[in-house]
This record gives C-alpha cells, sequence and structure tokens, in this order.
C-alpha cells in the first residue's frame, strides 16, 4: 500500500503490488495524522469533549442520587435479627412490605444501576464511532490532496449518528454473540474428553474465546471505513469487510491486534491519571484526544491496504466515492 501523497498533491494509484504489511500501515497512518495534526485533534476534541462533559455529569448524578436505606439485619445498632411473627390479620394472599432494591451478587449494583451504565457506555461507543467515522473522512481528503475540512468532517459525524449506532450494535453483537457461542462450545468439550491434554486445551481455547471476540470487534471497527466511503448501511457494511478480510485473514488479524494494542496503551495511561481529580481527568481527556485519531487511521488504511490488495484501488476511484459517499 502506497503511503499518502503530500498534501495538496494527488498520489499515485494504489496498487495490490504496492499493498505492504503491517508496518506499512502504521507508517502511513503515523505520516498523515503528522501533516494533518491540526483538523485531525480538532475533530478529536469536538466530539470526545462532550463525551467527558457528559461522563461527568453521570458521575455527579449517581454520586447525588440517595442511598437505600439497610436492612434491618445490616445496621449495626440493631440486636439479634429473629423473623417477626406474621400478624394473625394479614392473610394469605396479602403482600409483604417491599424491600430494599436486589443488587447482582457479583457487581452489587442494581439493576436500574446496570441499565444506566449500559447507556452510558452505548453512548461513548457512539460517540467514538461518529469519531472514527469523521477522521476517514478527513483522512481521505488527505490521501486524495483536497485541504482538510475538520468541520465538515465533524458535522458528517453527527449528521449520521443513527447510521452510525446501527452499525455500532451490530458490529458489537456480532462479537458478543461469537464469544456466547466459542466459550460455552470448548467448555463443553473439555467436560466431555476422556483425554487429559485434549481437555486442558479445549479448556485453554475457552479462555481465548475473550480475545478472539475483541479482534472480531476490532474487524468489523472496519466498517465505518466502509460506511463513510461506500455509502453501505448496517449489515451491508459488515458484510463488506468479511469479503474484504476474506484471503487476507492474517494480514488484518496482525494489523487489528495493533490497533487494539494502540487502543490499550492509549486506555492505560489515562487511566493511569484518571483518578488524580480535575488535573487527571483533564489529563485522560488530552490521552484520548491525541491516541484517538491514531485508532481510526490505522483502521482506514488498513481498510485501504485490503482495497489495494483486490481491487486495484486508484486515487481517483477513491476520491470519486468520497464525492458521492461524503462529500
Amino acid at each position: 500500500m502506497d503511503a499518502p501523497p503530500p498534501q495538496g498533491e494527488p498520489g499515485p494509484p494504489a496498487r495490490p503490488e504496492g499493498a505492504g504489511g503491517v508496518g506499512t500501515i502504521l507508517r502511513a497512518a503515523a505520516e498523515l495524522y503528522r501533516r494533518r495534526a491540526g483538523p485531525l485533534l480538532l475533530v478529536a476534541t469536538m466530539f470526545l469533549v462532550p463525551n467527558a462533559l457528559l461522563s461527568v455529569l453521570e458521575q455527579r448524578a449517581s454520586e447525588g442520587a440517595p442511598a437505600a436505606a439497610p436492612a434491618p439485619e445490616e445496621r449495626a445498632d440493631a440486636g439479634p435479627v429473629t423473623a417477626a411473627p406474621r400478624p394473625p390479620e394479614m392473610g394469605p394472599t396479602e403482600a409483604a412490605p417491599p424491600g430494599p432494591p436486589s443488587e447482582d451478587v457479583l457487581t452489587g449494583l442494581t439493576a436500574r444501576e446496570v441499565v444506566v451504565r449500559a447507556v452510558w457506555v452505548f453512548i461513548g461507543g457512539l460517540f467514538t464511532s461518529m469519531l472514527a467515522a469523521a477522521v476517514s473522512r478527513e483522512a481521505t481528503l488527505g490521501v486524495v490532496g483536497r485541504e482538510p475540512a475538520p468541520l465538515r468532517s465533524a458535522g458528517y459525524g453527527f449528521a449520521h449518528v443513527l447510521g452510525l449506532g446501527l452499525l455500532g450494535i451490530l458490529a458489537a453483537a456480532w462479537a458478543f454473540f461469537l464469544f456466547l457461542f466459542m466459550a460455552p462450545a470448548f467448555v463443553l468439550l473439555s467436560l466431555l474428553q476422556r483425554s487429559l491434554p485434549v481437555a486442558l486445551t479445549s479448556a485453554a481455547a475457552a479462555l481465548l474465546a475473550l480475545p478472539v471476540a475483541l479482534v472480531f470487534a476490532g474487524l468489523a471497527s472496519l466498517g465505518i471505513p466502509v460506511f463513510v466511503i461506500e455509502g453501505r448501511r448496517g449489515m451491508g457494511a459488515l458484510v463488506r469487510v468479511w469479503l474484504l478480510v476474506r484471503g487476507e485473514v492474517k494480514h488484518a488479524v496482525a494489523a487489528v491486534v495493533l490497533l487494539l494494542a494502540v487502543g490499550l496503551v492509549a486506555s492505560g495511561l489515562a487511566l493511569a491519571v484518571a483518578g488524580a481529580g480535575m488535573p487527571g481527568a483533564t489529563a485522560a481527556l488530552a490521552f484520548g484526544i491525541v491516541g484517538a485519531p491514531l485508532e481510526a487511521l490505522i483502521a482506514f488504511f488498513l481498510y485501504l491496504d485490503l482495497r489495494a490488495r483486490k481491487e486495484r484501488l486508484s486515487i481517483a476511484a477513491l476520491e470519486g466515492e468520497l464525492a458521492r459517499h461524503a462529500p
């Protein structure tokens, strides 16, 4: 895969013989990031700052919520807990007084808290998808040699929030159901084996279900460049990803592992400073703003690389697709 052309100058066609390995993808992403750092950081700021503000509001709301009163048996000043006798006037059909809200045994959260947190996770993922779409559009402008347009790219992401949300839900469901299928299947296989080595191998494979699901989620992130450049929506974008990856699985998985590693480093740095009050939260946001465009660029150049390997993608064809689907 060819590196992106200098700004303002059209580059040579992306040819299959020019397609490179993971190092080529990383270098192309880093070079475009270097040349368009200002617009890309501006795009990231326009999505991650509102997301951070919403997260702060959610935390403040959860901290201000009144705590549930402890059950009688949990109070320190209470005496020995004994079962209260049933009043004679209470019939068998009368409902008992409502108790405290039930909590999950593992997480200690009520059902309402679980739903609220799931909603906020979805909102965060939605902002990430809109950011990736805006970065993909801005990166395409860089590859075809057009001027930066960060405001229009960000506007494209916000304008397609519903389509990107649907794509994110389908991609998450793809990875989640893959994990649900793989883990029990390998556990059951390990239990049915009488040979200890085979049983241990199956059990180890069950532990690998989560990393495999994460890799599939990373592959599904290629659906965003497909969404932006080719105009494919929903399941059509994911099917297109599969057609691109088929036959290039090792190469695509290696690039996705690099993508996940970059995301893990950025998240680790953000978490390392996030607990230090407002300065730590600001530093964590800064790490996110700097790291998010690089992750999106790696996925974008992996998409271009796969198309260069299979379809003899040219700069002119790429610019034409951008003009039709993400003007």
